[in-house]
């Protein structure tokens, strides 16, 4: 028995083991969950680990000024050499315009000479937007973009010159350009955006994006004209949320080309006389959702650019899956019905109806000939999502069975009101707690451009 104990001593003995035994590789690849600041405190603790933190693969500033920084990424990625990044996230708080040329110069150096595969740009935003110089990103290396609270002033973002930029990621963006270019990206997102795009002569105009080769796109509100996509033929996933800052509205009439003059969603922008704006660039997606989040202020007498493009329906030849919320309902079930018709092969459907309409579903035979009873084979579910299945909930029911839809197919789910009012409330006050200053800045940049 005790000759067993000694065996067993022996093991642990053997096994035991400490950091400084650590392999070299090792050793970065567990520094390089640390903040920068972190993983450069590490050179006073042995004559080993004087040299180790600059090969640290990752470069992660946080909750930093530019001015307080400087010398840590002065040394880090002015002074790296050849030893490449695979993710640089930057951070900063209280950014003042004197201090851009320091933040371009980083950025430039890390995807030119660093070799940065995941680059990030954050800024807490205070009083100015980090504006980005085109000629900054430039990388044969880099696969994903992340910017937050930047100005991109360029006339064009090509990116053909990133040709492995798989994912871009914008939040809070300003966006000067008139074209995003990218033939290599597979996913987009873009959040609460600032589009200011305007032709040669100053007046407004919509950005173009092309991205042929997207699988994922993902917009969620913005200021400004809806962007005009071009071809996405390999587009699967799409989430589209539009929101009071969108131009595209009219106030006047329920169906578009109201005849007032002064309608500027009718009129400033003439292109949605031809065909569809926005709708027709997602007709290869095999599951989209489409939301209107204008119902948080209230305003339902607005009519969207979804309401206008639906007249114009493309056909959703690959379309399985669809979410849809309460806009829909502005003119009885029209859009709905108009989507279910050019989407042969759809599975499901949700419908999130949290608020009441203003305008009652129609009766069938207000629909006209557009709208005359249709068989779906693949359908399997529609779904419903309420705080009660109350008389308003109920005719939408009926109205969908009318045409052609099987009662049983559809089910409907009670969200309690107090998960309604606090999603809904939560949304809207991070909404407006970041909007606020943005609105301030934008409308000086308005008077005063800052070129």
């Amino acid at each position: 028995m005790a000759g067993g104990n000694k065996k067993v001593k022996k093991a642990m003995e053997t096994i035991a083991t400490n950091i400084n035994d650590l392999p070299n590789e090792v050793l970065q690849y567990i520094l390089s969950f640390l903040s920068t600041r972190e993983v450069v405190q590490t050179c006073v603790l042995s004559q080993r680990w004087c040299n180790i933190w600059k090969f640290v693969p990752t470069v992660h500033v946080t909750n930093e000024t530019i001015q307080h920084c400087q010398k840590l990424l002065d040394h880090v990625i002015m002074q790296r050499g050849d030893v490449s990044i695979n993710t640089c996230h930057l951070e900063f708080i209280k950014y003042f315009r004197r201090e851009n040329r320091k933040a371009n110069k980083w950025i430039f150096h890390a995807l030119s000479i660093c070799k940065v595969k995941e680059l990030r740009v954050y800024i807490q935003f205070q009083d100015f937007f980090l504006t980005i110089t085109n000629q900054a990103i430039i990388s044969g290396y880099l696969r994903k973009l992340e910017l937050d609270s930047v100005k991109l002033e360029a006339n064009s973002l090509d990116f053909t010159s990133c040709p492995l930029l798989e994912e871009l990621q914008m939040g809070y963006c300003i966006i000067y350009a008139r074209k995003i270019v990218s033939k290599s990206l597979k996913r987009l997102k873009m959040e609460t955006m600032f589009f200011e795009t305007e032709d040669d002569d100053g007046w407004p105009c919509r950005l173009h994006i092309s991205v042929p080769n997207i699988v994922s796109l993902t917009l969620l509100g913005f200021d400004g004209w809806t962007p005009l996509f071009e071809s996405m033929p390999y587009l699967a996933f799409a989430i589209v949320t539009f929101n009071d800052e969108c131009y595209d509205t009219c106030q006047y009439s329920s169906f578009w080309d109201c005849g007032n003059e002064d309608c500027e969603g009718c009129y400033a922008i003439g292109d949605h006389l031809n065909g569809s704006v926005f709708l027709h660039h997602l007709s290869h997606t095999t599951h989209m959702e489409l939301t209107n989040d204008c119902r948080m202020n209230m305003n339902d007498s607005i009519s969207t650019i979804f309401d206008r493009d639906l007249k114009w329906c493309p056909l959703f030849r690959n379309l399985k899956t669809l979410l849809l919320n309460e806009w829909f309902l502005e003119n009885g079930l029209r859009g709905v019905l108009r989507i279910l018709q050019h989407s042969p092969a759809l599975e499901k459907i949700t419908l999130k109806l949290y608020m009441e309409p203003k305008k009652i579903v129609e009766s069938e035979e207000s629909y006209g000939t557009m709208e005359q009873p249709f068989v779906m084979n693949h359908l399997k579910k529609i779904s419903v999502k309420c705080q009660k299945e109350v008389m308003w909930v109920k005719k939408i029911i009926m109205t969908l069975t009318q045409f052609g839809i099987p009662h049983q197919r559809i089910c409907v789910k009670e969200i309690p009101r107090s998960s309604i009012i606090s999603e809904m409330t939560y949304l809207q006050t991070e909404h407006n707690l970041r909007m606020k200053p943005y609105k301030c800045v934008l409308n000086d940049l308005k008077a005063k451009p800052e070129r």
